[in-house]
């Protein structure tokens, strides 16, 4: 619709409607926190969900990027994680068109884990926090702690949330390619055309994490394929202005009983699967191949494209609502008072806190404590 502008247009979109959606939707709940944590849990992921269709929106109604889904239905109601190939560091985002063609529910339920740098993106970074998504560092004996803290939370609050883990520690870039060639190499394994080796340690741990709290029923294995264009990064996507036409996804569901119990045969578990991986792409991307997957699972195809309003209202409201809020912020000095406070309050959670992530569990288990007291009490 911009040509070579689409990424432009695109990155400024996403991070005017974040940052004015994190201060004008998400503050003023804040206080639920505090007061009403389990309540603030609710309305934050329904929040910080509608924002996500805005991109999603942008994807197929505005760009024309056709989504193919299918596989096993990923269900919200059921803590899980969720396994996906990183061919691009957009792949996270693109897969929120495969979920809310699924079902829309599961873009408050997913959550994803990024890495840290960025949490410091004003809007989206604050978002992501109030949405309690997991950053990660990569270094595995200082994320251990906060993936720890995160679960139990997630358990606590009696949500149930699909975890987003790409276990190859990182995107299908250069040096990702090097060294897992140089990985195969040293433990005889096979050099990966289309995949990276995957690392077993943060699966291992996860899984052990979240069945020792008792929240994990499922293992969802998503593979991406991307048949025409291939965006490498949000640099190349803001260069080129070049957007995939065609994206397919394919989900096979694994019940947690399928899952092998010890750290070996669980990390073979995986390895397997990558090794599935590879050969499927391999396939798909063969030029004497039809570019698209036989359905996993239970076989579901889902519409490639979107025939309801609800992309159109997500894309009309974002508009709009940050059309009104630049204005009033224009107009009106309280506003500029509103938002300098509001930026003030979500620095000061990151540098004093690590993050308003980590702020939100501290009250949700302080109010914990208080309301025990006043039961004894009582």
């Amino acid at each position: 619709m911009f040509g070579k502008y689409n990424g432009v247009v695109f990155v400024i979109l996403l991070f005017i409607t974040s940052f004015l959606g994190s201060i004008f939707i998400l503050i003023p709940f804040i206080p639920l926190a505090w007061f009403a944590p389990k309540l603030w849990r609710q309305c934050a992921d329904r929040m910080v969900g509608y924002w996500l269709t805005f991109p999603a929106s942008l994807c197929s109604f505005v760009f024309g990027v056709h989504f193919h889904v299918s596989g096993d239905l990923i269900e919200r109601d059921e803590p899980a994680i969720i396994l996906m190939n990183h061919r691009t560091r957009l792949d996270w985002l693109f897969l929120w068109n495969a979920l809310y063609r699924m079902d829309p529910w599961l873009l408050t339920t997913e959550k994803i884990s990024l890495k840290a740098d960025l949490k410091r993106i004003p809007g989206a970074g604050w978002a992501m926090g109030c949405g309690s998504y997991i950053f990660l560092s990569r270094r595995f004996e200082r994320d251990r702690h906060s993936m720890e803290e995160i679960i139990r939370y997630y358990a606590d609050a009696g949500r149930s949330y699909q975890l987003l883990l790409f276990a190859e520690g990182t995107d299908r870039g250069t040096h990702a390619i090097e060294a897992s060639e140089k990985y195969a190499k040293e433990h005889g394994l096979p050099n990966y055309e289309q995949v990276v080796h995957p690392r077993t340690t943060g699966f291992n741990y996860l899984v052990d994490l979240m069945q020792g709290c008792n929240y994990l029923t499922k293992v969802y294995d998503v593979t991406v394929a991307y048949p025409d264009h291939i965006v490498q990064s949000e640099v190349d996507l803001f260069k080129q202005g070049i957007f995939p036409k065609q994206i397919h996804f394919d989900v096979k569901a694994y019940d947690i009983s399928e899952i092998p119990t010890t750290e070996e045969t669980r990390g073979k578990w995986l390895k397997e699967r990558w090794y599935e991986k590879e050969m499927r792409l391999r396939k798909f991307y063969d030029p004497n191949s039809p570019k698209e997957f036989t359905p996993s699972g239970k076989g579901f195809r889902w519409p490639s494209t979107m025939t309801g309003s609800g992309y159109f209202a997500a894309f009309a409201f974002w508009i709009l609502s940050s059309v009104m809020w630049i204005y009033f912020i224009y107009a009106y000095s309280l506003l500029k008072l509103y938002c300098i406070l509001s930026t003030a309050f979500y620095t000061y959670a990151h540098f004093a806190h690590g993050g308003i992530e980590f702020l939100v569990i501290k009250w949700f288990y302080m109010r914990n404590t208080v309301e025990k007291k006043k039961t004894r009490a009582a």
